[in-house]
C-alpha cells in the first residue's frame, strides 16, 4: 500500500516540479512589488506578524532539535524497531500499531463523544465545563463524519455572537478524541478573550494559538480514563501521544530549515533536482534509524507531499513552537494544577493584546528557541513515557 501511494506521488513529480517553479517565480515577484526586493521570507515575516522572533531563532531551534530531541526520536524508533524484531526499520513500518492489539473504540456516537468530552472537562475545570455545555445546547458542534461533508475538523468563532463553532469528521477513533479536546482549547481561547472589545484584540498569531490547543490535549490526558478507556487503554493513548510529539519536533525541522533554504537561495531552488538534494540532506540531518534505502527517490521528492510548503510558505514553525509552550504547560500543572490552570486561561483571556513573550509568560511558560528549555520538555515527555509504561 506504501509502495502503491508512492508511486502515484512519482507520476505527478515532473507537474509538481513546474507548479512549484511558477509558486517561486511569482513569489519573487510579490517581494519585489513590496519594496523588499527578491527577499519573499521578509515579505512573509511581516505578512504573519512575526514581531517576537526572527530567522536566526529559527536556525536555533533547529539545531537545539538536532541536539535535544533527535536522539530521543531515535529511542522511540528503535524501541518500535525491537518491539517488530525487524533488523531495520521501513518508512511504512511506522503506520504499524506495535501494541498487536485492535484499534482503540473510545466512542460509537457523536453524543458520545459530546458526553464523554464534557465529562473530562467537568474533571478539569468548572468554568471550562461551563463554556462546553454552551457549545453542547447551542448547537456549536457539528461532531461526526457524514456523507458530503467537508473533509477536515477546526474550530472558528463567531465574533459577534462572542462564541466559537468546532467542524469536524468523528469516526470513532482515538485521533477523533485528540481532535475533539485539541479543538476545544481552541473553543475555550474565544470564550475567554470573547470580552475584549475590537475584534483585531481576539486574534491570536498560530505561535500561542496553538499553545491553546495543544496544552488542553496534555492536561486532559490524564482523565481519558474512565471517561473513554480502561486504566491500560488510555497509557496506551497517552503513549502514542507523547511519542508523536517527539517524533514531531525533528519532522518540523526538516520542513522549516528547507523552507530557509528554498528562499535564500532562489537561482538555486528554482532547480527541481537542487530542491530534492537540499531536502535529502535536511532529511538525513533531522530524521534517525528509519531505512529509505533503495527509496532515494521516495525521499528526495518527501517535500512534495508537505501542503504547507506549496501553499502556505514559511507556516510550519509555529507548531513546534507551540508545542514547547504546551509542554511546560503540561509540567506545571504537575506541580501545581490549580494555578497552571488559572495561568492558562489568564493567557487565553488577552487575546492578541501581548507579544508572543509575554502571553507564554502569561501562561507559565517561556517563548523559546533553546536547548536548556527544549531538553527540560523531551525529559519530561520521556519520563511520563516510562510511568505510563510500567
Amino acid at each position: 500500500a506504501w509502495r502503491l501511494t508512492q508511486n502515484r506521488w512519482q507520476q505527478d513529480r515532473e507537474d509538481i516540479n513546474n507548479l512549484r517553479s511558477r509558486f517561486l517565480t511569482l513569489r519573487l515577484q510579490i517581494s519585489e512589488n513590496a519594496a523588499l526586493g527578491n527577499d519573499f521570507r521578509a515579505y512573509q515575516w511581516q505578512r504573519f506578524q512575526r514581531f517576537d522572533y526572527t530567522p536566526a531563532d529559527c536556525r536555533e531551534f533547529q539545531d537545539a532539535i538536532e541536539t535535544v530531541v533527535k536522539p530521543a526520536a531515535a529511542r522511540v524508533l528503535e524501541r518500535r524497531r525491537e518491539r517488530l524484531g525487524l533488523e531495520t526499520l521501513r518508512p511504512w513500518d511506522l503506520a504499524v500499531d506495535i501494541s498487536g492489539q485492535p484499534p482503540l473504540a473510545p466512542f460509537t456516537t457523536d453524543a458520545e463523544l459530546s458526553e464523554r468530552s464534557a465529562a473530562i472537562f467537568a474533571q478539569l475545570d468548572p468554568a471550562l465545563s461551563g463554556f462546553f455545555t454552551v457549545m453542547q445546547t447551542d448547537g456549536l458542534l457539528d461532531l461526526g463524519n457524514r456523507m458530503n461533508k467537508a473533509g477536515g475538523g477546526y474550530c472558528t468563532e463567531f465574533h459577534v455572537a462572542g462564541v466559537p463553532f468546532i467542524f469536524m469528521n468523528a469516526v470513532g477513533l482515538h485521533s477523533d478524541v485528540q481532535t475533539m479536546l485539541h479543538e476545544a482549547g481552541h473553543a475555550f481561547h474565544v470564550f475567554e478573550s470573547a470580552h475584549l472589545p475590537y475584534v483585531q484584540q481576539q486574534n491570536v498569531n498560530t505561535e500561542f494559538a496553538e499553545v491553546a490547543s495543544m496544552s488542553m490535549e496534555l492536561l486532559c490526558a490524564p482523565y481519558l480514563s474512565p471517561a473513554f478507556y480502561t486504566p491500560a487503554e488510555a497509557a496506551r493513548a497517552r503513549i502514542e501521544h507523547l511519542e508523536h510529539g517527539l517524533l514531531f519536533w525533528p519532522y518540523m525541522a526538516v520542513v522549516d530549515a528547507f523552507q530557509h533554504w528554498v528562499y535564500e537561495n532562489p537561482t538555486l531552488s528554482v532547480d527541481a533536482a537542487q530542491c530534492d538534494a537540499e531536502w535529502s540532506r535536511q532529511w538525513d540531518r533531522f530524521m534517525p534509524v528509519v531505512d529509505w534505502s533503495g527509496l532515494e527517490a521516495e525521499k528526495a521528492t518527501g517535500w512534495h507531499r508537505k501542503l504547507h510548503i506549496h501553499q502556505i510558505p514559511f507556516y510550519y514553525v509555529e507548531y513546534g513552537l507551540a508545542q514547547l509552550g504546551a509542554y511546560q504547560v503540561f509540567a506545571n500543572s504537575l506541580t501545581d494544577p490549580d494555578l497552571a490552570l488559572s495561568q492558562y486561561r489568564s493567557a487565553l483571556a488577552l487575546g492578541g493584546t501581548k507579544s508572543l513573550p509575554e502571553l507564554f509568560a502569561s501562561a507559565g511558560a517561556k517563548f523559546a528557541f533553546d536547548a536548556a528549555t527544549l531538553s527540560t520538555a523531551v525529559n519530561l515527555i520521556e519520563a511520563t513515557i516510562e510511568n505510563l509504561s510500567s
